[in-house]
């Protein structure tokens, strides 16, 4: 099997212990949880690809970054896709800042031009962190607590591997410029 590929941001290691402590917390009846390592926000799913075509995607994006600079994000709500009483994703919204719709509309615009087919459906960033309801009573929301926010700075090229845990190997990833003092 072919391993797929995607765009993503960096979420910052303490985030990422606090994310889990709160999942831990809830022991929601979940068949699989996310690894903490492979907390993410997605960008651009690209699916397979050749390595030529990553490195140059990679370069073009570098590239298209240029100006870009890191920005705060904060994480807030539990929300479900699927079914409300069996979901099938548990995952975190975030307050969805600008720059967070233009960092992902630069990073698929440089995958489109790289000829890559990507998913037409409106972006709606998220950070899954369950999948698949396995619970005995229907599903009921869970109240996200007050997290802090947190510091985009780092944009990442993962690599999937579905026989491992975590599932997802850093190929390339590029550091934003540090947010301007205006």
């Amino acid at each position: 099997m072919k391993p797929h590929y995607f765009f993503a941001i960096v979420i910052p290691d303490d985030m990422k212990k606090a994310i889990f402590h709160e999942m831990k917390q809830h022991q929601l009846p979940f068949k699989k949880f996310t690894h903490p390592e492979d907390y993410h926000i997605t960008l651009a799913f690209i699916g397979d690809s050749e390595e030529r075509l990553l490195e140059e995607v990679c370069a073009q994006l570098e590239e298209s970054l240029k100006e870009t600079h890191s920005f705060p994000l904060r994480l807030t709500s539990f929300y479900t896709f699927g079914l409300p009483a069996s979901p099938r994703i548990f995952w975190i919204g975030t307050d969805e800042p600008r720059e967070l719709y233009q960092l992902q509309s630069i990073t698929v615009n440089v995958c489109t031009k790289a000829g890559f087919k990507l998913d037409e459906r409106p972006y709606r960033p998220h950070l899954t962190t369950a999948r698949k309801w396995k619970g005995d009573k229907p599903y009921k929301p869970v109240v996200a607590p007050k997290w802090n926010n947190i510091t985009i700075n780092e944009v990442a090229l993962y690599e999937t591997n579905r026989l491992e845990d975590p599932k997802y190997t850093k190929k390339w990833s590029y550091l934003l410029n540090e947010t301007r003092e205006d």
